[in-house]
């Protein structure tokens, strides 16, 4: 059930489910209406509800409302600022990585480097790419990008082995292989379902108690327009919690600047080192 419901979140679009959102909530807000006119024809001829605790009531359940979207909203925030976050490791571990490449010999070197530049290329397409089925072959040339860089590795550092330079190459590779597991771990980390299911449930309960309330109101405009706020903010929540769909996503500059840094500097720039 839980799977269903995250496909829901995740891949339904962004503006349908803000129609669906909203058109729910209309339609909650209309039933409290109907309750409270019910309740008004069957009470006694020229008595009315009691509303001196309406207000109280209606602030209540519009602040309970307002904490729920924050923090559902600060759960969707954190996970953009460790997408963002490693964006940058990763970059910094395949810069590391590409000059330290520039330490070994021939034909290692120009292989290495070559093979670091298509990965690049891939991780910067796979975080640009739209959609779970833009991104699973984009996902398999990464993991063959990763398993010919290990490769190419164990073949270079077998004639140096013992050296210093081995073992902190070694070590490069490793963090560059384990940060492209950390982003895609990052990407698929999602805002509970649970949690957006029982907001979603929280907003129908809280624009139902507004058209009860508001029902004899003249400001069912207003009213109206709370509405699609809660809704836009809902959408806002998904949106950043869409690291694969949604519009709003971590920066690719660090990646960007990488790809060109390697562009402008092949293998043969650096020199031929001799040892």
């Amino acid at each position: 059930m839980d799977g269903l419901t995250a496909r829901i979140f995740t891949q339904t679009p962004t503006l349908l489910i803000g129609l669906v959102v909203l058109v729910l909530l209309w339609g909650s807000m209309q039933v409290g209406i109907l309750i409270r006119r019910r309740r008004l024809r069957a009470a006694p001829d020229g008595q009315e509800d009691d509303s001196t605790h309406e207000g109280y009531i209606v602030s209540g359940a519009l602040g309970l409302l307002a904490l729920l979207l924050g923090f559902t909203f600060a759960l969707a925030v954190d996970r953009y600022d460790s997408r963002r976050a490693l964006v940058l490791e990763e970059a910094n571990a395949i810069g590391t990585t590409y000059l330290r490449a520039q330490l070994l010999d021939e034909p290692y070197r120009s292989q290495l480097s070559a093979t670091l530049r298509d990965y690049t290329g891939n991780r910067l397409a796979l975080a640009q790419a739209q959609g779970v089925d833009a991104q699973r072959p984009l996902l398999e040339q990464s993991d063959e990008l990763q398993q010919r860089l290990w490769t190419q590795t164990v073949a270079a550092i077998r004639p140096i082995r013992g050296l210093e330079v081995s073992s902190t190459f070694v070590d490069a590779m490793n963090l560059t292989i384990d940060e492209g597991a950390a982003r895609v771990a990052a990407r698929r980390a999602h805002v509970p379902p649970r949690v957006l299911v029982a907001l979603l449930v929280y907003m129908l309960i809280s624009a139902l108690i507004l058209g009860y309330v508001m029902s004899r109101s003249p400001r069912r405009t207003a009213t109206a327009v709370l509405l699609a706020l809660v809704t836009l903010s809902y959408l806002l929540i998904l949106d950043i919690d869409r690291p694969t769909g949604g519009g709003i996503r971590e920066p690719q500059a660090p990646m960007e600047d990488l790809l060109a840094m390697m562009q402008r500097s092949p293998p043969p720039s650096f020199g031929t080192i001799v040892r």
